[in-house]
């Protein structure tokens, strides 16, 4: 499987490799994107000829479901307590968080990823369209636009220019006991 990288800023797109080389490409001070969506060697080779993943159609996969949870004009600590509040609600519809949620501070607000597998996502043309629905649907209100074709989204251990800070990961505990000024401390070094 193949993931789209945007080395620097998400503007520099395009560059296809495969997921299990992503490590390769991670320097804790240069930014780094992710393609929500994974492609095989057909779809490499359609994308290369129509020149964006943007301008692709075909069949997408996915590995893991990405909640996306932005400051925008919140506090820190609202911030925070929105990401418990998505716990809870994750919870709540019979997520194991411990098993399943692999919660990260991003450089400024939250990222939760969760294996496609609790979903059972299957490959398809209509997959970005099936995720935003299932995502909708289970948490009313969450950002829908992390779900379109040509998603991307900050890689860990990589810093937020913006903050100057880093995509850590967290634990559930640390998300639901911890104060939003410890995390933002531990995000000042890559871990």
């Amino acid at each position: 499987m193949y993931v789209e990288l945007a080395k620097g800023a998400p503007s520099n797109r395009g560059t296809l490799i495969l997921k299990k080389d992503l490590a390769k490409y991670i320097e804790p001070t240069t930014p780094l994107y992710r393609s929500l969506y994974l492609y095989d060697e057909n779809a490499v080779q359609q994308i290369e000829g129509k020149g964006s993943v943007s301008n692709y159609y075909g069949v997408r996969f996915i590995d893991k479901v990405l909640i996306d949870i932005d400051k925008g004009q919140d506090t820190n600590e609202q911030t925070l307590r929105r990401a418990q509040q998505y716990l809870v609600a994750l919870e709540n519809e019979g997520l194991n968080l411990t098993n399943s949620v692999q919660p990260y501070f991003s450089g400024s607000g939250y990222h939760f990823l969760i294996p496609s597998t609790v979903f059972n996502f299957e490959a398809s043309p209509e997959l970005p369209y099936i995720v935003r629905k299932t995502m909708a649907t289970l948490l009313p209100g969450i950002d829908e636009m992390v779900y379109i074709r040509s998603a991307i989204y900050r890689v860990p251990h990589t810093i937020n220019l913006k903050t100057n800070l880093y995509k850590i990961p967290l634990t559930v505990n640390e998300i639901m006991q911890s104060k939003c000024d410890d995390i933002l401390v531990q995000a000042k070094e890559p871990r």
